[in-house]
This record gives C-alpha cells, structure tokens and sequence, in this order.
C-alpha cells in the first residue's frame, strides 16, 4: 500500500470508531466521538476520502487498527494528531 492508501485505510478506521461512539448512546459517547471527529480532520488536511473498511468490534479496536496503520507512516502524520490518538486510546481503554 502507498503511504496514501494506507493514510485512507487508518482514517476508514477513525471513521467507523466514531460512527459507532456517536450511535452508541453512551453518556460520553457524543463528547468521545466529536474527539475522534477532530482527530480525523488532523490526520486529513488535504481532505482526502477514507477507505471504507470493515467496522472492528468496538471503538477501541478500530482506533487501535488506525494506530497500527499511522506507525507505519509517521512522515504522513501531523504532529498534532498524535496527542489526540493518544488520549482517546487511554478513554476508550
């Protein structure tokens, strides 16, 4: 995969774990899943469209699978976005 292909596959994946906190009617879904909107606009300047990819069991695993995907391609990655994956790691646990 290009590092664009593979950028598209991880942003399939943030989008389905925020499909999924945004429909989950958690208490903290709504709040837990505009985050993973902001990262998805980090990780997307050039407003590139996201592969769309089997959903993952939960949020967590699909936001894990895109963290897989983005160490792969750090160079592809804004510095900022970084931080964001992180903490919404360490919420969904």
């Amino acid at each position: 995969m290009t590092p664009a292909e593979t950028l598209a596959v991880a942003l399939g994946h943030v989008r389905n774990a925020t499909w999924q906190l945004l429909g989950n009617n958690q208490p903290d879904g709504l709040t837990v899943g505009l985050e993973c909107l902001v990262l998805e606009a980090l990780l997307n300047p050039d407003d590139l469209k996201p592969a769309v990819v089997e959903a993952e069991t939960s949020p967590a695993a699909s936001l894990s699978k895109a963290g897989r995907l983005l160490e792969a391609i750090p160079e592809h990655v804004a510095p900022a976005a970084w931080p964001v994956m992180a903490s919404l790691t360490q919420t969904l646990g």
